[in-house]
């Protein structure tokens, strides 16, 4: 894909409009359409439907798109790269860390490729798992720490660890007096949960654990684990949490159960793009092959 017809089409996708991806482009409006053209006929399909009153994107044109914003973002990473070179720099590897997870084996990959890279500079930043994966997605990161599965086509998904998931509920809850608790005993409790759509696969996974006979009863949705905890201690209702989140954070007013019988976990891995062409995420990989515990999960 040319790199020039690559930013007609993303200005095109972001303004959804000719006359607009125009003027943003600094083009007249018959030659950003010729150019959508030209694309259209090397890759052989249809990427923009233009029936309706409003243009929008066809499913092959969707993908597009995302091709190129990473190639755009390829692109840029070079010419930043070729800058830090002429400087005397070595690179940087871009991460993003869920908000869910920040420590254990991946926090120390990250402390060990300091030390083995000092003339790389790490960037790090944190999201949800979601939109993480859209901008390793994207190629605007190297690697997004997530919670397993994703749904992405374009990235490698490796599996680092696994921790237990618990039940926190208010002190003053019944399950309170208990160190362990049935599962069957969650049906129709009140639960605080987070949004789906942070984390969908995690989402899914702690249901089927949880609640594999029914949905649970969510009678809140808070924007982060902490607030779910903070939830609980007011008495709204319980809520799964991951161990770690629910030992950082030690909200007062809140009792942690384990549930009885195997135990329940959820997994932390980290996504990438197979095709990264960044020397950074070639090291960090080869740092991550070192390392007995990581699995190898592929594109999903």
């Amino acid at each position: 894909m040319n790199l020039q017809r690559a930013r007609y089409l993303v200005a095109l996708a972001d303004e959804k409009s000719f006359t607009r991806a125009a003027v943003e482009m600094h083009v007249a409006q018959s030659a950003l359409s010729q150019q959508i053209k030209v694309l259209e006929r090397e890759v052989g399909v249809t990427l923009i439907d233009r029936r309706g009153p409003r243009i929008s994107l066809t499913a092959a044109g969707e993908v597009a798109v995302r091709e190129a914003r990473f190639l755009l973002a390829s692109a840029d990473r070079a010419v930043q790269r070729i800058r830090q070179a002429a400087a005397g720099l070595e690179g940087e590897l871009r991460v993003a860390h869920t908000r869910s997870w920040a420590g254990g084996v991946i926090a120390d990959l990250i402390n060990e490729y300091r030390r083995t890279f000092p003339e790389i500079e790490v960037s790090v930043y944190r999201g949800w798992t979601t939109r993480n994966a859209d901008l390793a997605a994207e190629g605007s990161i190297d690697v997004a720490v997530i919670r397993p599965p994703i749904d992405s086509l374009s990235l490698i998904v490796r599996i680092l660890e696994s921790e237990q998931l618990l039940i926190a509920v208010p002190e003053s809850h019944p399950f309170a007096g208990h160190r362990t608790i049935d599962r069957d005993a969650l049906i129709d409790q009140p639960v605080v949960f987070w949004p789906r759509e942070n984390g969908p696969g995690m989402y899914d996974r702690i249901v089927e654990q949880l609640w594999p006979k029914a949905s649970p009863t969510v009678v809140r949705n808070e924007a982060d684990d902490e607030q779910v905890l903070y939830a609980v201690a007011a008495g709204v209702g319980i809520a799964p949490i991951p161990r770690g989140r629910a030992l950082t954070f030690r909200v007062p007013g809140v009792h942690l159960c384990e549930v009885a019988g195997p135990p329940m976990t959820l997994d932390v891995g980290i996504a990438y793009r197979p095709d990264n062409p960044n020397p950074a995420l070639q090291c960090f990989l080869a740092l991550i092959g070192n390392q007995p515990s990581g699995r190898v999960a592929g594109p999903t």
